[in-house]
């Protein structure tokens, strides 16, 4: 019988196979057609220049260089792209499995043994022949073996690509890793921002309240009024003095915290005092849909679905029989001058089926598992999309009704300003008592505040709506922003040595 034609036809079961478990869809999200908060009315009025990161919107050279020394030196994306190697490689790994396994096996051996023959009696000579005797016996060998196991079912193609879309799911998370990064970095720099501004602020406050209380002084000790008004003066110049020290103290925990996000020992590190005045850039949301083609945090969501359903592949296959097919192809010989030669010429060919008939229904189990893992990883994915839109909307609530209480809180300053300068006047003509000037002094005190903090709000709604469209957005005819500086070296950084030439200490009382 020929059976030559059988060696084909297992090459081509082998390479091609079949793949049984359903097949893998990209979950489809009806995305809603434009925002509740819709700014495009502002971002058009207010165009932005064009710009490579995220960051560059706002202008501050200052925060450019922490950002690039932060990608740089920052541990946490360290660690994330240690997971994404590790992820990789395991992809690797799982790859490997597609192909035959081949182990080259050379082996010497050398053997004396003891035997003791059993001499059936009644043949001839066979007292002649001794019952025990020695032998030695030598082996060279040198096989070639191969392990293959026939991927018949899909089930290796399917750890594949399991561990493939894992490792696409690493990715984003270090993408992820990186946009939070970033905007918690943005984050902390303008609160630091606030607190300068909030420091100027309580600054003035003191200079003007000292020289009114040295002024109160020298009238009282002319006998001019009493002390009361002195000791007033006196309290007000104190509290404010320590809600000064309060804010340096937040001041420098915030300097620390900025210093462990860019990886240098706070202990080292010191930034610039410059308080801000400008309101935040308006940022285009542009169209819902753009969102989740845009986040990482979605698409980790997506790849780590995809990777769970490549798991129920893997479990539907364990159903199905598996063959592993063997073969070696080398030299044996017992003696050296035949070994390595046609003589000693050594080859097998074998193939292995295995089926399980009772497990007590642990496949099943498993593949119910896997349905369950899948299920998770799905409503994770519909959750965070759910969240994108959430953090979107919020964002731009934040940002619509800060900067109407922003104007309102600015032509509040304008009337505390006017009030308290209408109770000096009194209080110097004397129709007033000097507890209604610093009644007047609290209020516009408060109000100054109360704008400031308003401003740092809408600086870190900004922020945060930058993050929820995944740190990128359309800038007209220009290319889109890259939202991961690449092969970015803050030594070449165009912005030089801002930040090392722009340390200095913040005023001091």
């Amino acid at each position: 019988m020929n059976y030559y034609y059988i060696i084909p036809l297992l090459m081509c079961v082998c390479l091609v196979g079949c793949r049984v478990g359903p097949q893998y869809h990209p979950p489809c999200v009806e995305a809603p057609q434009q925002w509740k908060n819709d700014n495009t009315a502002e971002a058009i009025q207010h165009p932005l220049p064009p710009i490579s990161f995220w960051w560059e919107v706002f202008q501050d050279d200052v925060l450019n260089d922490l950002e690039v020394q932060a990608i740089m030196a920052n541990p946490d994306l360290f660690i994330a792209m240690a997971r994404v190697e590790e992820a990789w490689a395991v992809a690797g790994i799982r790859r490997a499995d597609l192909f035959p396994k081949l182990n080259l096996n050379p082996s010497y051996s050398s053997t004396g043994i003891l035997y003791k023959a059993f001499i059936p009696p009644g043949l001839p000579f066979g007292n002649q022949v001794p019952d025990t005797f020695r032998i030695h016996q030598m082996q060279y060998n040198l096989p070639l073996n191969m392990i293959y196991e026939v991927d018949l079912w899909g089930k290796y193609r399917s750890q594949y690509e399991s561990a493939f879309d894992n490792a696409q799911a690493q990715e984003e998370a270090y993408q992820t890793v990186l946009l939070t990064l970033t905007s918690n970095l943005a984050s902390s720099y303008y609160h630091v921002r606030f607190l300068d501004a909030v420091t100027q602020l309580l600054l003035d406050t003191i200079h003007a309240r000292r020289n009114a209380y040295n002024i109160l002084k020298t009238r009282y000790d002319k006998g001019l009024i009493n002390f009361g008004d002195v000791a007033n003066a006196a309290l007000e110049l104190t509290n404010t003095e320590s809600e000064y020290y309060e804010v340096m103290r937040q001041r420098g925990l915030q300097e620390n915290i900025i210093a462990t996000l860019i990886g240098v020992p706070a202990s080292d590190f010191e930034i610039c005092y410059a308080p801000f005045l400008e309101i935040p850039p308006a940022i285009p949301a542009g169209i819902p849909s753009r969102v989740l083609q845009r986040r990482p945090d979605i698409a980790q969501a997506e790849r780590e679905m995809a990777s769970e359903h490549a798991q129920v592949n893997v479990a539907h296959a364990s159903f199905y029989p598996d063959l592993e097919l063997t073969g070696t192809l080398g030299f044996s010989s017992p003696v050296l001058k035949d070994f390595l030669t046609w003589k000693s010429r050594l080859w097998s060919i074998g193939a292995n089926v295995a089926q399980t008939v009772f497990d007590a229904g642990r496949k099943t189990s498993d593949l119910e598992a896997a349905w369950a893992r899948f299920d998770q990883a799905s409503g994770t994915y519909q959750k965070q999309v759910l969240v994108a839109f959430q953090e979107v909307e919020d964002a731009l609530n934040d940002l619509e009704f800060k900067a109407k209480q922003s104007e309102s809180l600015k032509a509040s300053v304008s009337s505390a300003t006017q009030a308290t300068q209408i109770a000096s006047n009194r209080y110097k003509q004397g129709l007033v008592s000097y507890i209604d000037v610093v009644y007047n002094e609290r209020s516009q005190i408060d109000v100054q505040r109360n704008y400031v903090g308003v401003l740092r709000e809408r600086y870190q709604a900004t922020i945060r709506l930058i993050k929820a469209l995944g740190g990128c957005w359309d800038q007209g005819d220009s290319v889109p922003l890259e939202p991961l500086p690449k092969g970015m070296n803050p030594l070449d950084s165009h912005y030089g040595k801002v930040l090392k030439n722009s340390i200095s200490y913040a005023p001091t009382i």
